[in-house]
């Protein structure tokens, strides 16, 4: 899904990674985006909780908006 999903650089000139609307339950393998994102959209999905992150130096926004969070 990350090699296909939408790639591109957003208006404030950050690389972001458009994961929007895909019903995404749970946030997994972020690791195979290589750390080249500083942008992460995964708005209209159904995820849960936040967790199980890798390190990613590069990010600096996580686009969560409807989505299943408690």
């Amino acid at each position: 899904l990350i090699e296909q999903a939408a790639q591109y650089t957003n208006p404030v000139r950050d690389r972001e990674l458009d994961l929007r609307g895909y019903k995404i339950p749970v946030l997994e393998n972020l690791g195979a985006t290589l750390d080249q994102f500083d942008t992460i959209d995964f708005s209209d999905n159904e995820v849960r909780k936040l967790d199980g992150f890798p390190l990613l130096k590069r990010l600096k926004t996580l686009l969560m908006n409807n989505n299943r969070i408690w």
